[in-house]
């Protein structure tokens, strides 16, 4: 999968990874694309829920870090220490907004300003060790959010948790036409100061589990080491309530593992930068001819919303072009040739089943949003939720866990959510976890580490 992962980010252009820092890399035109178009389509979802973007410094006064100790001892081996030579200052770079955040939110609720309801699109830094993958696991975790929020009470604190995991589900079914895979992690397990945490996972080709996302309820324990107190109508002092929630190019690391195949990419339309391209097929007697009506169908498309381009190169064939643009992962490729010209018609190919049709011309843009907004994703959305099935068998002893796990596969369990139990499992082979509790299904069974009778299921396998 590694191997299959790197030569797409390559000869896509997603990334160059050629760049001299291990767990960077510089992003390409055509990923960046990618990357922008998923930015939108979060910036959309959380400015309709009330949540506005904000900027934070990248600098943090190594004080606000340490206000937090469970936090700070949580990352301290992970932090890049900033030094100046010119006056003394001690910094880190932002590894979390936490720090930054949370001194200007007790100036800003002074203010009288609640509920803070905000987010920031930024890059985060922490040394990882020597084992680094491209998106999955960097020293700059760049492209991430972090929506942050603060309320007076317990109960609005639990409304916003439900919110965002919400927002979460509609990221991954509506736009990423992939599966959530959500759990809910022990309270031994979650974010420094969290009270609990959904997550969602992601099962990549490989079998192994990669982490995609938090929804963190810290309930009042950053309030009170940050001093987050509003003054009640009866003039009592309380502590606030606080969600934290993020993610980032991880997204699209799932996309394009999990829909990818053997000829390259297969993008969800609507984080394709190319939703539509058009090849003309011509000869020298019907060049121009051709050509005109590719460009007439580019902009016919493009003045309906569909994104789109005709590929006019002349230096490459045909077959040249196919090529890249299935590397590449444009959802439809239209064809337009002598063929087409006589028959007011157009071929079109779908990259998710390499399927060809032949359409009438003046159906096109029917044929086209059908294919864009319903039949491509609910395709793509099946096609992952199969994988996954293949991928989860539920066991009920360890052995058999086990054997699964080597085979590249998920094992689904029973657990008892004890602590103890937990960490048997955690080692039973380096490399391997337990998720936490699936939120959303039950199966009454005998937790498989200690034997207990539990309704409580939990995924394990090797992770990322």
């Amino acid at each position: 999968m590694v191997e299959w992962y790197n030569k797409a980010l390559e000869l896509a252009e997603i990334v160059d990874g050629r760049y001299p820092v291990r767990g960077t890399f510089v992003w390409m035109p055509y990923g960046l694309k990618i990357m922008r178009a998923m930015i939108r389509e979060w910036d959309a979802l959380f400015q309709k829920n009330g949540i506005e973007e904000v900027y934070f410094p990248l600098l943090v006064p190594i004080e606000y870090a340490q206000k937090n100790e469970e936090w700070f001892n949580g990352f301290k081996d992970n932090l890049y220490y900033v030094s100046s030579l010119r006056e003394e200052e001690n910094l880190i770079l932002r590894s979390t907004g936490e720090p930054a955040m949370y001194p200007i939110f007790e100036l800003w609720i002074k203010q009288g300003k609640l509920p803070i309801r905000i987010y920031q699109t930024v890059s985060s830094f922490r040394y990882e060790g020597r084992t680094t993958h491209t998106m999955i696991r960097d020293r700059e975790i760049t492209y991430w959010y972090e929506i942050h929020t603060v309320h007076k009470t317990r109960e609005e604190c639990e409304e916003e948790v439900e919110r965002h995991t919400r927002m979460h589900d509609y990221l991954w079914r509506e736009v990423l036409c992939v599966p959530p895979i959500e759990v809910r992690r022990p309270p031994f397990d979650v974010f420094p100061g969290a009270e609990y945490s959904i997550e969602n996972f992601t099962i990549l080709p490989d079998g192994r589990l990669l982490e995609n996302g938090s929804v963190n309820n810290l309930g009042q324990a950053y309030a009170k080491k940050f001093g987050l107190e509003y003054v009640d109508e009866k003039g009592d002092r309380n502590y606030c309530w606080q969600v934290c929630t993020g993610n980032g190019a991880r997204y699209i690391v799932a996309a394009l593992l999990l829909h990818g195949d053997e000829r390259g990419l297969v993008l969800p339309p609507r984080i394709a930068p190319i939703q539509v391209v058009i090849v003309p097929i011509y000869k020298k007697r019907n060049k121009d001819a051709v050509i005109e009506e590719a460009r007439k169908t580019d902009l016919f498309l493009s003045k309906n919303g569909v994104k789109s381009c005709v590929d006019e190169r002349e230096d490459a064939t045909a077959g040249e072009k196919f090529y890249l643009w299935e590397i590449k992962g444009v959802p439809i490729r239209i064809e337009i040739g002598e063929e087409e010209l006589k028959s007011k018609t157009l071929t079109i190919f779908r990259r998710d089943t390499k399927m060809e049709s032949v359409v009438a011309k003046r159906e096109m843009l029917r044929r086209v949003s059908s294919l864009l907004k319903e039949e491509i994703p609910n395709t793509l959305h099946k096609t992952a939720d199969e994988f996954y099935k293949s991928k989860i068998k539920y066991s009920d002893e360890i052995g058999k866990a086990m054997k699964w796990i080597k085979n590249n596969g998920v094992a689904k369990v029973n657990w008892c959510e004890e602590k103890k139990c937990y960490d048997d499992l955690a080692s039973l082979e380096q490399g391997i976890e337990p998720t936490g509790t699936l939120e959303d299904e039950h199966r009454m069974g005998h937790c498989i580490a200690c034997g207990k009778k539990t309704p409580k299921l939990s995924l394990i396998g090797r992770t990322y």
